[in-house]
């Protein structure tokens, strides 16, 4: 159903014109979101900023400390503008950079802490999984 801006009356969805008082009516245009590509956005920053506060190695370390604010910052940013569904060529390459910085430093330091018997998870899966989606959703976006 369709709403007459003017007069307030339901119109069936193809027709033209209002039924009611015969305004001519908008069609609504629907805007794309992509709601499983923000959420994983999202998810990876929190953890990156969440580690941020709590990893002591990753405080310590400029090699980590820099790359998980820049792509926790950036896959914020991404993240919201998926949801809203504001999508451009500048947040393709935003929500890029954003998975590889922290696919990179995630993975890393994973592999640094197999190789101390550290707990550290695997966190570069959620970017794994957020860089297939965005190479899937490529050709939407």
């Amino acid at each position: 159903m369709v709403k007459c801006e003017k007069c307030g009356f339901d119109n069936p969805s193809n027709v033209k014109f209002c039924g009611n008082c015969g305004a001519r009516l908008s069609i609504a245009t629907i805007t794309p979101k992509f709601e499983g590509l923000a959420i994983l956005h999202i998810t990876g920053s929190v953890y990156l900023l969440i580690s941020l506060i709590f990893n002591a190695l990753v405080q310590a370390s400029m090699i980590f400390f820099i790359p998980y604010i820049i792509s926790g910052l950036l896959g914020l940013y991404a993240g919201y503008e998926f949801y809203i569904g504001k999508i451009s060529k500048y947040l393709k390459f935003v929500s890029a950079l954003a998975i590889i910085l922290g696919l990179a430093s995630t993975f890393l330091l994973f592999i640094i802490g197999l190789g101390v018997r550290g707990v550290i998870g695997p966190a570069w899966i959620i970017f794994l999984i957020n860089l297939l989606m965005l190479w899937k959703e490529r050709a939407k976006l």
